[in-house]
């Protein structure tokens, strides 16, 4: 059984994600996100491969980034996130710059009874499955949506680095020396404290190990086709020298996931 807080269910990830919405927002598109503009967002796109026509479905979507790179790649997009508040600022970027992206106000672990089975060409996930208490039933409600042969690309915060306990030792001039993780086997509940925002969040995610996720994909009717744990290039470094860390230990992780028979 999963350790879970009781308090992490999907009334606290809507609230949560509500609230931060209006500085998340603004901090994407300020580039203040760079991480995911520069580092680990490139590296899923690169994955995710040619998606022109292919009818696609972003899981989690918040205030659209990931729908919005596969829609300029000729993906006919839809996109759903459980926060009311980010899905409008989604919406207001679509008016801004129309890409034909529907978003939607969802649940997750609703996909499978939301939508129709073998309904999307490809499903997409962008560092979003930890925000979400039940990610086994997300994954089969995605299972459910695609036909056989069809592919879900997610990624999610590395399990290995962003446990439980997690620290960066550093020396007397600041700089980062080692990270020190602790508690990797805890299934637990996790509040992230954003800060250097528009404005001080945080919202709730769960942690899990490496073979929670994969056992998820597996039981939900998916294969791994890759994995892939994405590292800063030198000239990502090179422009933003705050990336140097990534490139000494995984901080995301990315699913090619292919839905079997």
């Amino acid at each position: 059984m999963l350790e879970r807080d009781a308090t992490f269910d999907a009334a606290k990830v809507r609230e949560a994600w509500d609230r931060a919405a209006d500085a998340y927002a603004e901090g994407q598109a300020s580039g203040r996100d760079y991480y995911r503009y520069e580092f680990f967002g490139p590296a899923q796109v690169d994955l995710c491969g040619d998606v022109r026509g292919m009818r696609l479905l972003d899981v989690g979507c918040g205030s659209g980034y990931f729908a919005r790179e596969m829609a300029r790649r000729g993906a006919r997009v839809l996109a759903i996130d459980i926060a009311p508040r980010m899905i409008g600022h989604a919406r207001d970027h679509e008016q801004r710059e129309p890409l034909g992206i529907e978003y939607r106000v969802g649940d997750a672990a609703e996909i499978g009874s939301v939508f129709r089975g073998e309904s999307f060409d490809m499903a997409t996930s962008c560092v979003a499955l930890q925000d979400m208490p039940d990610a086994a039933t997300v994954m089969r409600g995605v299972r459910s949506v695609l036909a056989r042969g069809r592919r879900f690309v997610a990624s999610i915060t590395h399990p290995c680095s962003d446990m439980p306990f997690r620290a960066w030792e550093k020396d007397e001039n600041g700089r980062k020396r080692w990270l020190c993780v602790d508690r990797y086997f805890d299934r637990t509940a996790l509040d992230y404290a954003w800060r250097g925002w528009a404005y001080d969040f945080t919202t709730p995610a769960l942690h899990a190990t490496l073979e929670d996720w994969v056992t998820w994909s597996l039981g939900a009717g998916f294969e791994l086709r890759a994995l892939r744990e994405p590292r800063p290039t030198a000239d990502a470094i090179r422009s933003r020298p705050d990336l140097e860390d990534a490139a000494r230990v995984p901080y995301y992780v990315i699913f090619d996931l292919v839905a079997r028979a």
